[in-house]
């Protein structure tokens, strides 16, 4: 079974990228639709919420990896590769249309790191849809506080929170430090918070 969810298996994904090399259609195919939903979530993250944004950067990601499957070396996961590449990807397109990409990540998903090696708790009953709406909306005054953050912590907190990366994966991904994810993480969240203040009292300084 593969680690994350909806992730292939490591076996299956050696081969497909193997045929794929070698020239295998249906195996790019399968390759790219495996990621495709991954590489959107990401980008869509990371452009605050721009769906067509967020579509076309997913669709220049995928394209790049067709061209050039044969610069993946194999040295790291190739989820990690496309999320390098997605992030660049966003990052260039921010910089060309003059904004700052905006993240988007669960106020509540903040854990301190003791509260993190705790199990997790999942509720299994369906939102009403007044708390469908309410959640809506606080998603989008979140995605709007988030892009007050200074850059540096806004990669790591999607990739942390939307994409339930590892440090170790997100230390890869980016080609940062170890400890400086770590650091960038914790500052982003409590600053998470501070901007979050007044639309949710108690949370801000809270671990």
């Amino acid at each position: 079974m593969s680690e994350y969810p909806g992730q292939l298996p490591p076996d299956q994904e050696k081969t497909l990228i193997q045929r794929a090399r070698g020239g295998d259609a249906g195996a790019m195919d399968a390759l790219l639709s495996a990621h495709q939903d991954r590489v959107f979530r990401t980008a869509l993250g990371l452009l605050g919420g721009d769906q067509e944004a967020a579509l076309e950067t997913a669709q220049e990601v995928l394209v790049s990896v067709f061209r050039h499957l044969d610069q993946f070396r194999g040295d790291s996961r190739f989820s990690t590769w496309l999320y390098r590449m997605t992030v660049n990807f966003a990052k260039n397109r921010s910089i060309a249309e003059g904004r700052r990409a905006a993240r988007f990540v669960s106020i509540d998903n903040f854990a301190s790191d003791e509260e993190e090696a705790r199990p997790r708790e999942f509720a299994l009953e369906r939102p009403s849809p007044r708390a469908q709406a309410a959640g809506g909306e606080m998603m989008a005054i979140m995605m709007s506080r988030i892009d007050e953050l200074p850059e540096e912590f806004r990669a790591v907190l999607v990739l942390r929170y939307m994409e339930d990366r590892s440090y170790e994966e997100i230390s890869d991904a980016l080609g940062v430090p170890l400890g400086t994810i770590k650091s960038r993480i914790n500052r982003g969240r409590s600053e998470l918070r501070k901007l979050m203040a007044d639309v949710m009292p108690g949370k801000e300084g809270t671990p």
